[in-house]
Order: structure tokens, then C-alpha cells, then sequence
């Protein structure tokens, strides 16, 4: 029967027929295509969520690296600083307040100390500062308490000189019990010796220990379905994923340890220093943090409020275990057709196909569709890290780098396609002066010749602006599945680390009333213009000044008064005098001015000058009078006989005797050493 082209009729069985030989090959084309696109996907992300989570790993190694370093830091400069030396030699009155106050400020700026004390040799507390919420406090004497039963204390005290205890990671005791709510708690402890070489006591530290899981929780988690544990050399969960699990070394609970939860992997993480397993619950990402320093002791410690620790322990037997856990349900559940919106795609297709096998334009139709999907998943894929805060480079074994998250072109400048297949060490790694070690030496490059991994505290990166960069490394190989290794690079700003040791470094050189020299750092300055002076035959003057009837300012005005005085008689110093001119507070009243290629005439003329100028300054005081002062100066020049710095200082404080014996509010000058 012939058919007309504008009302064609189809049978049932010939359209089905039809139907079913187109549609069977292309349903079961699709299929395979899609079955395909799944196990790759599946590998594909499998091998994604390794890169990952072992970086994750490295960087949260590197965070609690550059933790410890910097409580290390702090506790060497409090052991050194003038004020403890100066107690030590007369443990009372303002000494013992001098350093109460600088173990407060340093409590208050650090944020990081439950507690600093220092313990006398006997094990008694005799300085305390407790940080009180945010409100660092001394302990009143009443209320110091006896440690010399504590492990951390005996551990300390039989240190020598220079070295430097820490204690395992567990819970506060006070008082011979566990402190409520937990307070995790880290000891740093160093012995301290006079000048005479005896050992005084211990400066220690308790670090808040929350501090190292905050940050270890805060690189590891994320966001991500994943669970973070963090267990020390047991085993037992230090930062467990349910709370109920953690410290139980502490409490008694010997139940409660990751090998209990899952044996078969702890066999292999205890016994490995870092790794990738994969068992019937999940993927397992795993490495060892060694943070203390070869130089560095340690003990087993004890839960027991008066028990010894059970036995020292070297440096390399303290570590912890980094760990996180992706179980098999939560990696299917990242293969797109396994999520709803992947399988309702699927739905979709299949009815799109069935509905319109008849035309033959569904087919390409289909294959754009598919096409279209596969690029955007492949973008996501690019941007799994794209949320991380430290920087992470992938470089290939030639050391060109072929990956870099946002976090490394925010810190350093570049495009990313700035950065793709330049070599690593010519771009951007250097030294301090600018200048970078030959390629062959870059210790970054060398890990793939040692296999271990590298760990630096600090490294300089070169921004693309030319400024250096700050940072903390950890570099380790990345054997990738095609078998070729390359090298994973996390690192982490460090400039505000390097901001508060310079600030450290600046408060213990600085008076604290009047912000000029302190008379340490005042002698050290004075030392090196002297044998610049000698060395290149210069002139070097120096003026010592006092303030006249200070104490009668005191006991008239109050020292509030006195020491706006002295404020003031730094600020006109500052004004009148030139920027080469080294100013410093000696002692009380007492101030010295270096004044460097200064002949006896030009110095007579300046401290004239200065005497001018203090003496008209004003001061207002409470009361709302306006006070005014006079200096006594004495003025000398370096001379050939002058064996070193104390003689010159010695004749300058002579001259100035010379000026208030003569009346005050004068200048006057000894010449020559006789």
C-alpha cells in the first residue's frame, strides 16, 4: 500500500521493531560509555582525595612544627632577658616585680600560656602568672603551690644549662586533680643558672594545648566529609572524631585507642612514618610529626598528680600520628551518579532518548550534552583545593611546577599560568641577600633523591614585586600511579611570627617609661662606637646628664610627675639633638648621649643647647600646674689614653659632678683622661 509523505502511518510491531534496533545498540552504547566514565571518575578521584588529604597531612604537620618553634623561641628569650638575671641576683622587691610584669605582658600579647612560673630549685613556685581568661594575673605568694612532686619539675630541674624539657601532651592537674572542663596542656621547662653558674630554679611554660588541635583541626577538617585524629605514640586519641574516645591515657579508659577501633590499620600506621591504606572501612591518609629537636628531652610523663615519669624518652620517640579517614560511603558519594542530581540526569537521558529515537539529530543532541557535563566536572576537579589557606605545590620530577592552588598565587603574585612549567627553585626560591644556591643544592629538589621528607622553619620566596616572603616548608615525594614521582610543597606565611620575635627583640633593648636605649643595650652601642672610633681615629664625645632635685620633684609632685619628666626630658633630647646622636636611659635620672665625629667644642655647644631647651620645657602635671626642670651635663671627649668605654663613661660622670658641684643647670667639661 503506498504511503503519502505528509500522513505516514507506522504499524505497531514495525515501529517497535524499529525502536528496538536503534534503540538497543545506542541504550547499550550509552551504558558502557557511562559504566566507563564512572570507574574512570572513580579512580580520578580516588587519586584526587589521596593528593589531598596527604597534603592536608603535611601541612598539618608543618602548623604544629612552627607551633612548637615558636614557643621554643619565647622560652630561650624569657631565660636571657635582663629582668631574670637581675632577679636572680636579688630575688625581691623591683626585680621580682620587673619580671612578673614582662612574664604578664608576654601572657597577654602571646595569647598561648595558661600558666608561666618559675620554680625554685626546691620545687616551689615562686613566680606565677595564670591567664585568667584573657586577664593575665600574679598569683598572690598565699596561693603558689609546691610542684616538686610533678613529673614536669623533676624532669626540668636535672637538665644542664641550655637545655630544654617538654612534656607529653595530656590534661592540666591542679591541686592533685584532673582540671574541669579539660585543659590540654603542653609543658616547656628550662632550667636557670646565675651568674655564678648555679642552678636557681625552672622557667616553664604551659602551653594551652587546645591551641595545636585547634590549628591541626582547622587545616584538616575543612568542611569535608572526613574524620581528623590526632593520637600520640599508643595510640590513645589525643583529637578524637567523637570527644568520649579522647585522653584516655588520663582517664583511666585503656579501651579507648585507635588500635581498639580499627586493628588492622593500626598495625600498619604504628609500625609506618607515613602512608596511604586502604581497608574494607575506608581510605586512611596517615603520617608521624616529629616536633622536638634532636637537642630536645623528654619523658613518658605521668596521669598521676605526684608520680614520676616511667622513664625519659629521646627526642625521636616523641611523636604523634596525623590521621584522617575517608570511609568507602563518603568517596561513592562523590562520583557524580551516585549523588540524586547525577542519577536524576540519568532518568533524564534515558526517557530524552527513548521519547525521541526516531529523529536522528537526538543522537549528537546527547553526545554535546555529555561532552558539556564532562568539561565542567573536569573544572571542579581542578578546584578541590582551591579553598586552602597555605600554599600547595605539585612540581614534576624535573622540578617544573604543574600545579598550584590560590592560595600560592594570593601570596606570591602570580597567575597560575604565570607559574605552570617554570621551574620552582629559578623562580622563586632564594636567599636573603637575594641571591639563590645553584640548583643542585636546593634541598626542596633534593627530596627525590633522599625519599625523606624536608622541613624547614624558615625559607624566603620571592614575590613577583621582588619582595621576600617569609615562610615555613615541608617538601615530600608524590608517587603518582603513573610510577613517576614528583615533589608535594605545602608552606605558611610566617611574617606575623617573624614580626613578634623583632618585637621581642625591640622590648628587651628599650626602656619601658621613656622608649629610648635601656642601659644593656645603651653599653653594647657605646662598645661599638668606641672601636669604630679607635679603629678609624675619629672623634667620639659623650655627655652624661642628670636631672637636678629630681627626688624633691618625687616627693613634692609624686612620682607620676617624676616620670613625666623624664618623658619629657626624652622627648626635647630626641628634637634637639642629631639623628646619629645615641640617646639611653643609664639609671634613674641619669641619661647618656654618644655623639659620634663630635670634637670637645661642638660637644660643649650641643649640650648648651640641649640645657636651653630642657630647661624651658614644660610639664603638665594632674594638678594642672606646668612643672620645669634643669639637667646638670658633663661633657668629655675620647682620649688615646682611655683603655675602653668605662673610662670614658667614668670621666663623663665626673664632669657632670663637676656641673652640679659648681650649682646645677650647668655644663661642664674634663678634657683629657688626667
Amino acid at each position: 500500500m503506498p504511503l503519502e509523505r505528509s500522513n505516514v502511518k507506522v504499524g505497531l510491531r514495525d515501529f517497535l521493531s524499529r525502536f528496538a534496533l536503534i534503540f538497543l545498540p545506542a541504550a547499550l552504547l550509552l551504558t558502557m560509555i557511562i559504566a566507563a566514565y564512572t570507574g574512570a571518575e572513580g579512580r580520578y578521584s580516588l587519586e584526587i582525595t589521596r593528593a589531598r588529604e596527604a597534603a592536608l597531612v603535611e601541612i598539618a604537620k608543618a602548623h604544629i612544627t612552627q607551633d612548637f618553634s615558636e614557643v621554643l623561641t619565647t622560652l630561650r628569650v624569657l631565660a636571657a632577658t635582663p629582668a631574670m638575671r637581675h632577679y636572680l641576683a636579688r630575688p625581691g622587691g623591683a626585680e621580682r616585680a620587673d619580671l612578673e610584669n614582662l612574664l604578664r605582658v608576654v601572657a597577654s600579647e602571646s595569647q598561648r600560656y595558661d600558666q608561666i612560673r618559675f620554680i625554685d630549685a626546691r620545687g616551689m613556685e615562686t613566680i606565677r602568672i595564670n591567664y585568667n581568661d584573657g586577664q593575665p594575673a600574679v598569683v598572690p605568694p598565699a596561693q603558689l603551690q609546691d610542684k616538686s612532686g610533678r613529673y614536669f619539675f623533676r624532669d626540668t630541674i636535672k637538665l644542664g644549662q641550655g637545655e630544654i624539657y617538654v612534656s607529653p601532651l595530656d590534661l592540666n592537674i591542679e591541686h592533685g586533680k584532673i582540671e574541669q572542663p579539660f585543659k590540654p596542656m603542653i609543658r616547656f621547662g628550662m632550667p636557670v643558672f646565675d651568674k655564678a653558674g648555679r642552678k636557681r630554679g625552672v622557667l616553664l611554660l604551659n602551653y594551652f594545648g587546645q591551641d595545636v588541635l585547634d590549628h591541626f583541626l582547622g587545616v584538616i577538617q575543612g568542611g569535608e566529609q572526613r574524620s581528623a585524629m590526632l593520637l600520640n605514640r599508643e595510640g590513645y586519641w589525643l583529637s578524637a572524631p567523637s570527644h568520649e574516645d579522647a585522653w584516655g591515657f588520663m582517664l583511666g579508659r585503656p579501651d579507648r585507642t585507635f588500635a581498639h577501633a580499627y586493628p588492622v590499620a593500626w598495625q600498619t600506621i604504628s609500625s609506618t612514618e607515613k602512608g596511604v591504606l586502604e581497608t574494607d572501612a575506608g581510605l586512611f591518609v596517615f603520617s608521624t610529626v616529629h616536633p622536638l629537636m634532636p637537642e630536645l628531652h623528654s619523658s613518658t610523663g605521668s596521669p598521676l598528680a605526684n608520680a614520676p615519669s616511667r622513664h625519659e624518652i629521646a627526642s625521636s620517640e616523641y611523636y604523634w600520628k596525623v590521621v584522617t579517614f575517608v570511609s568507602h560511603e563518603t568517596l561513592r558519594g562523590r562520583s557524580f551518579f551516585n549523588q540524586a542530581s547525577g542519577r536524576l540526569m540519568l532518568l533524564v537521558v534515558y526517557l530524552l532518548l527513548a521519547s525521541g529515537i526516531a529523529i536522528i539529530s537526538y543522537t549528537s543532541l546527547g553526545r554535546r550534552q555529555a561532552i558539556r557535563w564532562l568539561k565542567e566536572k573536569e573544572r571542579s576537579l581542578r578546584e578541590i583545593t582551591g579553598t586552602m589557606s597555605d600554599g600547595l605545590l605539585v612540581m614534576d620530577d624535573g622540578g617544573k611546577i604543574i600545579f598550584a592552588n590560590k592560595a600560592v598565587t594570593d601570596m606570591l603574585g602570580y597567575e597560575q599560568d604565570e607559574m605552570l612549567g617554570q621551574d620552582m627553585h629559578d623562580l622563586m626560591h632564594v636567599n636573603a641577600d637575594g641571591t639563590q644556591d645553584p640548583r643542585s643544592d636546593c634541598r626542596m629538589l633534593k627530596v627525590l633523591e633522599t625519599g625523606a621528607t624536608y622541613r624547614s622553619l624558615e625559607e624566603l620566596f620571592r614575590h613577583k614585586d621582588g619582595s621576600l616572603l617569609p615562610v615555613s616548608v615541608s617538601a615530600s615525594v608524590l608517587i603518582k600511579q603513573s610510577g613517576r614521582p614528583g615533589i608535594v610543597v605545602a608552606f605558611h606565611d610566617i611574617t606575623e611570627t617573624k614580626h613578634f620575635e623583632r618585637e621581642l627583640e625591640r622590648r628587651a633593648q628599650t626602656d619601658v617609661l621613656t622608649g629610648l636605649n635601656n642601659r644593656r643595650h645603651l653599653y653594647e652601642l657605646a662598645e661599638q662606637e668606641w672601636h669604630r672610633a679607635k679603629r678609624y681615629g675619629k672623634p667620639l664625645a659623650v655627655l652624661m646628664l642628670d636631672v637636678d632635685h629630681f627626688k624633691r620633684t618625687n616627693d613634692t609632685y609624686g612620682h607620676y610627675a617624676g616620670d613625666a619628666v623624664l618623658r619629657k626630658l626624652s622627648e626635647v633630647c630626641m628634637h634637639t639633638l642629631r639623628e646619629i646622636d645615641i640617646i639611653g636611659r643609664f639609671g634613674g635620672e641619669e641619661f647618656v648621649i654618644l655623639m659620634p665625629e663630635t670634637v670637645a667644642v661642638h660637644a660643649l655647644e650641643a649640650a648648651e643647647r640641649l640645657r636651653l631647651a630642657l630647661a624651658a620645657a614644660e610639664v603638665p602635671i594632674d594638678s594642672g600646674e606646668k612643672l620645669r626642670f634643669t639637667v646638670s651635663i658633663g661633657v668629655t671627649c675620647m682620649s688615646v689614653e682611655d683603655a675602653n668605654i668605662d673610662a670614658l663613661l667614668k670621666r663623663a660622670d665626673l664632669a657632670m659632678y663637676q656641673a652640679k658641684n659648681a650649682g646645677r643647670n650647668q655644663v661642664s667639661l674634663i678634657a683629657a683622661a688626667n
